[in-house]
């Protein structure tokens, strides 16, 4: 086990709620860090029915993720050893549950839970945990993908006293980067196609005339994908738009491939029925905003996608 710090910039006061090492069952790699003073992080005390139980703590917010190899091992395997420890530690579970238990789809989508590639939430095979100690809140999300297994945990502390925003992410393939992370691209996408049927796939970034994606992790197509799986019976279409920039004409057939090319990510990387992906193009019909600069272009270069089925 190795011994990997959770709170190294929070004040270390008697009984604080967050300053303690967390050791992991094996050799892991965080790739991710971050802590927001004056920060909420929603804490899920009950499982899903209709809504969610929960309270929202307000303080210093610190997350961390990892990831480790953990072929052969079974959630509740990452899971026990990170209970233990909070319990040792003086902290008192609150509400702990796995998977269908806890309200699968929706529970997941309604706690703040950091997006790939950082973090992988298998829908089929998660646990989660909070406690709390004094005024203090923690939550541990874990869950599987492939040989790997993923840690997030999040410490809301209301005593520390930290510097400014604090956050680096490091991945095989993503830079690390500083300044605020969001975690609610995986949120954002569900709860805008159950609730408005369709959501702009924000991240995903087209050149003008361009309709090439890389082979990069994209986290609105993870969430889309950890969508779709979650509802079997559920198609949509991909929609892609462009620019005002070139004719009409041209604009049409860009737009589609720029949903087409969305669409083989979709289905090649997250195992996708393709029959249940439409894709069309509305060309510069549609715009986002005005396309008199370049940040109003870059923005109206998108795709989205919407809800088709009726059930």
């Amino acid at each position: 086990m190795i011994r990997l710090a959770v709170a190294l910039s929070l004040t270390a006061l008697p009984g604080a709620a967050a300053a303690f090492d967390l050791s992991l069952p094996g050799p892991a790699t965080q790739t991710l860090t971050e802590t927001t003073p004056l920060g909420s992080h929603r804490v899920a005390i009950g499982a899903f029915a209709e809504t969610l139980p929960q309270v929202t703590a307000e303080g210093t917010v610190t997350r961390r993720v990892w990831s480790l190899p953990a072929e052969g091992m079974t959630t509740l395997q990452l899971l026990a050893p990170l209970r233990a420890q909070l319990e040792a530690e003086g902290w008192t579970v609150v509400f702990i549950c796995a998977t269908r238990a806890c309200g699968g789809f929706d529970f997941r989508f309604e706690i703040d839970v950091t997006p790939a590639p950082e973090m992988f939430v298998d829908l089929a095979d998660f646990r989660y945990l909070s406690a709390r100690k004094g005024e203090g809140w923690a939550t541990l999300m874990v869950s599987r993908s492939g040989a790997l297994g993923y840690v997030q945990s999040t410490f809301v502390d209301p005593d520390a006293k930290v510097p400014p925003v604090v956050a680096t992410r490091s991945s095989e393939g993503v830079p690390a980067v500083s300044g605020p992370v969001s975690g609610a691209e995986g949120t954002d996408i569900a709860r805008s196609l159950r609730d408005t049927g369709h959501a702009v796939l924000s991240d995903l970034n087209f050149a003008t005339g361009s309709t090439t994606l890389s082979e990069e992790t994209y986290g609105s197509l993870a969430a889309l994908a950890d969508y779709l799986t979650a509802s079997p019976e559920t198609t949509i279409a991909l929609v892609g738009h462009t620019d005002a920039e070139g004719s009409a004409e041209a604009n049409m057939g860009l737009s589609r491939s720029r949903a087409d090319s969305a669409r083989a990510l979709l289905t090649r990387r997250y195992a996708i029925a393709a029959s249940r992906i439409e894709i069309w193009g509305a060309g510069f019909f549609a715009p986002l905003t005005r396309n008199d600069t370049e940040e109003g272009r870059a923005l109206n270069r998108r795709v989205e996608a919407v809800v088709t089925s009726t059930r």
